[in-house]
């Protein structure tokens, strides 16, 4: 038990409560006032896809109250009304409809001119959702970005078997706008979705997010999901909608009065929160849905005056506890003055009036697939359970009455602006309002298009068979807060692999590079340096660019990208490329494999994923080949174990073979380690016997853990790029943009090995052909140093110079702890015809050019 505060008067609720069910349980039946003529509107929906309960909580404006649950202290206020919604003067306006019809906005205030900001002001006054407070401080709102390789949008029965299904291939992010289980009423199917949800949550790469609703899908696909305080940009493969369907919407006169309710309402208040939704009820059943809501009813004691029923629906009615049954019966009308006081059904051709303070209308369900609707054709998104059937129409729709709930759109208004020239699904839409306000066509949107459509036809009532289609569907599916929107403004955009909490832990010290915030020491990097090249070590490399390409066109999209060889590479075989741009110019590196026909897989560097992606694509295009590019940068993690023992570490956590005729140096497999499907690469950058195991993103912090705790024996640290730095030094590695200029070549970086010019045509060669002809200017070097500071760091940057001329600069360097003594990097011009081979730093060392590797320069270590 608790309280809140309606109005000024306190309003005790119980455990479980909605704020609706604890004003209905009080008395109150009117909930709004409608936004044209200010007529009552009552508790209609009951699962927050109409605008009749919308009120302002704690001075927030157009809350759903019939889903938002009562919290301890709460205030609640109508809007809208003169003095107060309960006894509105501006109620007038019911009766001058002949000065208001449809459009009115357009026809009254045209002339003159002043009369628009007069009129304008005195409309914003009289109508509305309520104001926003002034004075109320903007809260910090959080912003995320989840990659995942299914979304589920909606965690019902069919949500949670897709999610279930969907979760033996890889990792699912499941959503629902509530909470799962809260809104449905006692049964089987309650029992059902509990024992659904307990399996799902089980699942170790199934994450479940209650109240979050996705507004929208974006081109991308981008699904965005607003919850309480936080905006999650969800960037799945596929997306599963399983967001159910909307009970019809009935229209006939009177059919917005107090007492009017959906099926759905009127069960759930009397099933779940235990409110009678009223005395005296006659009900309209036209699905198996509306039996369950008949016997809802009748099990809290309301008194069943009539039931209109379908035939085929006859003979499961209760045979007790109901009263005259209508067979194959339509509502004609509803009338009352402050609620509901009497109803009249169509009997034989004639109508027959009830008095009655309740009508339920359980009409059928119109599949609520707005969502969907939103995706561009093609993209892989599916729908499942209620969201993917089809609404049938009967032909019953009345001849007058309200269709639009929100913006107080009466079947007269259509018939008038069908009439006006208006006789088009959308432009009805725009002309009337009708589908544009909070509840974006939920209610009314089917009764539009079977207007429009029918009356295309030239019939007064459409025919049975499917819906015709609905209007566009645009984000957002439901309302949503400036702020909530605005969320993440604040912060500096990073990006963080899966492991970024593990290496907080471990007191890493963290920095950015290459766009991520990666750990560059975990306190004693050349501890770390000594574990890769005397035991084993770990690292993070979740960083990198991964890319699978598939399709007819990929072997020659990979081939004219890159300027090797690559129809001569096995399966389950790699080799080092480098991305070339059209001026011969060196962008990017990584290493490129086949998986198999027409597929092959691809790495980048950290920093230039993005370049990387886009290169794919634009080539893919500008060649028309029918080739697919999927990013899975953020979708995969990789991890590096690397050192002499590498390979003992992987054998204790795996069952597959991983010896060097199953995972040879330039080779790859797929591999589980540690539980974890993993694609386990061979690489050589830090010299040492390493695999790459790259595996899905949210799996990585298990298998992280795993690698640490099996490598105690060895005595295993992870390292950072602090020891890297080192590391590819020794080998002669280059880092892309600090080790490179803009306008470097394969032959400055003294790579021409990867390029092969007998290659017919690749990405950048008619530029390199020209500039063989030129004689080289400036080249990359290995350098060993003697003299100079003490600390060999400090000399990267430092200019090279020969005879007081600067002819380079050194770009890498550090002591080696393996070779005992300085080495670097940088790049040198040319001197009187040729390239110097001993240069003067700018702190006085010497530098003497000496060819690279410095270590291991037969890489038989890395080959392990």
């Amino acid at each position: 038990m608790g309280s809140i505060e309606f109005e000024g008067r306190p309003v005790s609720f119980e455990q479980g409560d909605t704020i609706a069910s604890a004003l209905y349980r009080v008395g109150v039946r009117t909930f709004s006032r409608s936004l044209k003529y200010h007529r009552r509107r009552g508790l209609y929906c009951g699962t927050g896809d109409c605008p009749n309960c919308l009120m302002t909580v704690d001075e927030r404006p157009a809350v759903h109250t019939c889903t938002a649950p009562c919290v301890e202290g709460m205030r609640i206020e109508r809007p809208g009304g003169f003095p107060n919604a309960e006894r509105d003067l501006l109620h007038v306006t019911d009766s001058l409809h002949r000065v208001m019809p449809v459009g009115f906005y357009y026809k009254t205030f045209v002339r003159p001119r002043f009369a628009w900001p007069i009129a304008e002001r005195v409309i914003r006054r009289a109508t509305g959702l309520g104001a926003l407070p002034p004075t109320t401080a903007a809260t910090r709102q959080v912003v995320r970005h989840e990659h995942v390789g299914t979304l589920v949008v909606g965690a019902g029965i069919a949500g949670l078997d897709a999610a279930r299904d969907a979760g033996a291939w890889g990792s699912v992010l499941v959503c629902d706008e509530g909470r799962i289980c809260h809104a449905i009423a006692p049964g089987t199917t309650a029992d059902r979705l509990a024992e659904l949800a307990t399996e799902v949550r089980s699942l170790e790469n199934v994450a479940v997010l209650e109240g979050f609703t996705a507004l929208g899908i974006y081109e991308g696909l981008h699904v965005p999901l607003a919850g309480d305080g936080e905006l999650v940009h969800v960037h799945p493969s596929r997306v599963i909608v399983a967001t159910g369907a909307v009970e019809e919407h009935g229209v006939f006169p009177g059919n917005d009065l107090p007492g009017v309710m959906l099926g759905r309402g009127a069960a759930g208040l009397a099933g779940i929160h235990g409110v009678r939704p009223g005395e005296r009820a006659a009900v309209v059943v036209r699905t198996d849905e509306g039996i369950d809501h008949l016997r809802a009813l009748t099990g809290a004691g309301v008194e069943i005056v009539a039931v209109a029923v379908s035939t085929a629906l006859a003979a499961r009615l209760p045979s007790d506890g109901v009263g005259e049954i209508v067979v194959d019966g339509d509502v004609l009308e509803a009338r009352g003055g402050s609620s509901l006081r009497s109803v009249t059904l169509r009997r034989d051709g004639r109508g027959k009036r009830f008095d009655c303070d309740l009508l339920v209308l359980s009409l059928g369900l119109s599949p609520r697939d707005g969502l969907a609707r939103m995706a561009l054709p093609g993209e892989p998104v599916t729908l499942v359970g209620d969201a993917a059937g089809e609404t049938r129409h009967d032909g019953r729709c009345g001849h007058d009455g309200t269709v639009c709930l929100c913006e107080d759109v009466s079947m007269h208004d259509l018939e008038q602006a069908w009439d006006e020239g208006f006789r088009n699904a959308e432009i009805l839409k725009r002309y009337t309002t009708t589908t544009m306000g909070p509840c974006q066509g939920a209610m009314c949107g089917r009764a539009l298009a079977c207007f429009a459509a029918s009356h295309a036809d030239g019939r007064s009532h459409p025919p049975e068979g499917p819906d015709p289609p609905r209007t566009t569907a645009r984000p957002p599916t439901r309302p949503v807060t400036l702020e909530s929107l605005a969320a993440g403004v604040h912060e500096i955009v990073d990006k963080r692999t899966s492991l970024h909490e593990l290496h907080v832990a471990a007191g890493a010290q963290l920095d950015r590079s290459g766009g991520w915030l990666r750990p560059f020491s975990y306190g004693d990097w050349r501890g770390e340096y000594r574990a890769v090249r005397e035991r084993v070590s770990v690292m993070d490399v979740g960083t990198l660019g991964k890319f699978s390409i598939a399709g007819p066109g990929a072997d020659e999209l990979v081939d004219r990208l890159f300027p090797c060889r690559t129809d001569d590479l096995e399966p389950g075989r790699t080799r080092y490329v480098l991305t070339l741009d059209e001026a011969g110019y060196v962008m990017d590196d990584g290493l490129l494999g086949r998986v198999g026909e027409g597929e092959w897989y691809l790495t980048s560097t950290s920093g230039g994923a993005g370049r990387t992606d886009a290169r794919l694509r634009n080539l893919a295009d500008r060649l028309e080949l029918d080739a697919h590019v999927l990013d899975r940068t953020a979708q995969w993690g990789a991890i590096n174990v690397a050192g002499p023992y590498a390979r003992d570490l992987l054998e204790r956590l795996t069952d597959d073979p991983i010896g060097a005729e199953a995972v040879p140096s330039r080779g790859f497999a797929d591999v589980t380690v540690a539980g974890v499907p993993c694609r386990a690469v061979r690489t050589g950058f830090v010299g040492e016997l390493a695999f790459e195991l790259h595996h899905p993103r949210r799996r990585g912090p298990g298998l992280w853990r795993e690698l640490v705790d099996a490598g105690r024996e060895w005595d295993l640290r992870p390292h950072g790029l602090d020891a890297l730095e080192l590391l590819r030094l020794e080998k002669g590695h280059v880092y892309l943009g600090q080790d490179t200029m803009p306008d470097d070549t394969p032959v400055k970086l003294r790579m021409s090995w990867a390029v092969d010019m007998s290659k017919q045509w690749f990405l950048g060669k008619q530029a390199l052909e020209r500039m063989s002809t030129l004689p080289p200017s400036r080249r990359q070097v290995g350098l060993e140093f003697s003299g100079g500071p003490a600390d060999t760091a400090a000399l990267r940057g430092e200019p090279l110079i020969v005879r007081g001329t600067v002819v380079g600069r050194i770009t890498s360097a550090e002591r080696s702890i393996a070779l005992d003594r300085a080495i670097g990097l940088g790049w040198v011009r040319t001197v009187d015809g040729g390239f110097p081979e001993r240069l003067e730093t700018g702190s006085g060392a010497t530098a003497r050019v000496v060819p690279t590797p410095f270590y291991d320069p037969e890489g038989g270590r890395m080959r392990g």
